[in-house]
């Protein structure tokens, strides 16, 4: 929450608001002004004296202001609290998708050498011509779609690495699944 700009600029605005609140209630007293008060006009007259003003907010005192500068602030701590509740979901989200994406790429590399070994034997017995060459291409195929599902799960969990990282607002290390290839 003190790392994403929205939720810091979002926090200043209550402060902002939490201010004006405090004006308005205070705009709500009388207002009271003394003043001395001197003039002259072109004839060489002049006049002096003494000004009192007083402000009674007699009808309202000041409650619509109020009232206004309240749910304004009521708004930004509801969007406030909506940002930080959808960021958290999204972070938990994203996590989520990177252990499942995780344990994904585990079970295609585990998978891999497997296929390889399925390949070769596949090549060998071509060569000794005990099998035919679409069990091979098969094999092959099967072990070259795993490749790129492995290559699909990474770039899934780049991109959920990435999601992570904009939902919690800092840098993140790479995850070592990924660090290898």
């Amino acid at each position: 929450e003190s790392r994403r700009l929205d939720l810091l600029g979002l926090q200043q605005g209550l402060e902002s608001q939490d201010a004006t609140v405090r004006a308005a209630i205070l705009a709500q007293f009388p207002k009271m002004s003394a003043a001395f008060v001197k003039a002259s006009d072109t004839t060489n007259v002049h006049t002096s004296g003494f000004n009192v003003a007083i402000d009674v907010p007699i009808f309202d005192r000041n409650q619509g202001v109020i009232a206004t500068e309240r749910a304004t602030r009521q708004r930004l701590l509801d969007e406030y609290h909506q940002r930080v509740f959808e960021a958290r979901s999204d972070i938990a989200t994203a996590s989520a998708d990177i252990r499942s994406l995780d344990r994904q790429i585990a079970a295609a590399e585990e998978a891999l050498p497997l296929l390889e070994k399925l390949v070769n034997s596949a090549q060998t017995a071509i060569e000794q011509r005990n099998a035919d060459v679409l069990s091979y291409y098969t094999a092959r195929s099967n072990l070259l779609q795993k490749r790129i599902q492995l290559i699909k799960l990474q770039e899934q969990l780049l991109e959920a690495h990435t999601a992570l990282e904009i939902a919690s607002g800092r840098y993140l290390p790479i995850n070592r699944a990924l660090q290898t290839k």
